[in-house]
């Protein structure tokens, strides 16, 4: 089943605003101070700015209205998103566990939540997920490369972190833009 398009922007947008805040917040720790603050207070006043003009396109659109169905949340979302769980449970198990080497844990989280958007792209048609989820898993690749060649967890988490929020904001952006 298709998403309502007016639904699908709507809860998209909502769950990328608030995990774009997740992934600068929780990579801007290893940063300087004032960089560190400076990208934090970006995020969230991106993602309030975002989050305004996101329920005013639901306004607008007139999504008033009840949207027949579930909005798409169905077993082959739980599916993705049982198998999202997994992935990052059993990769972080072994990235943090085994291999002790924390500082590749949020190039695991960007790679497996870009990875995801391709399955939601699918299941959904939604094409624009494609994208989104390409820049996402490309973004985790690129931090665990950056590590793999010796950069520190600060690096790391500007790479795959900050980065992927920046990405998750710039979607939503995006998605404002049609009505």
């Amino acid at each position: 089943m298709a998403v309502d398009p007016r639904t699908g922007r709507f809860i998209g947008s909502s769950i990328g605003l608030v995990f774009g805040v997740v992934f600068v917040l929780a990579n801007t720790g290893e940063l300087a101070p004032g960089p560190r603050l400076a990208l934090r207070l970006a995020a969230v006043v991106v993602a309030v700015v975002l989050a305004v003009g996101t329920v005013r396109q639901l306004r607008r659109a007139g999504a008033d209205e009840p949207v027949p169905g579930r909005g798409g949340f169905d077993r082959r979302y739980a599916a993705v998103v049982a198998a999202e769980v997994l992935a990052l449970a059993v990769g972080l198990a072994v990235i943090n566990g085994v291999l002790q080497a924390p500082r590749f844990a949020v190039t695991w989280v960007a790679f497996v939540v870009g990875v995801h958007f391709f399955g939601l792209a699918r299941i959904w048609r939604l094409p624009q997920f494609t994208g989104l989820g390409a820049v996402v898993t490309a973004l985790g690749v690129a931090g665990a490369v950056a590590g793999f060649l010796g950069a520190g967890p600060a690096v790391i988490g500007v790479i795959s972190g900050v980065l992927s929020g920046v990405a998750l904001f710039a979607w939503v952006g995006l998605a404002l833009r049609h009505d």
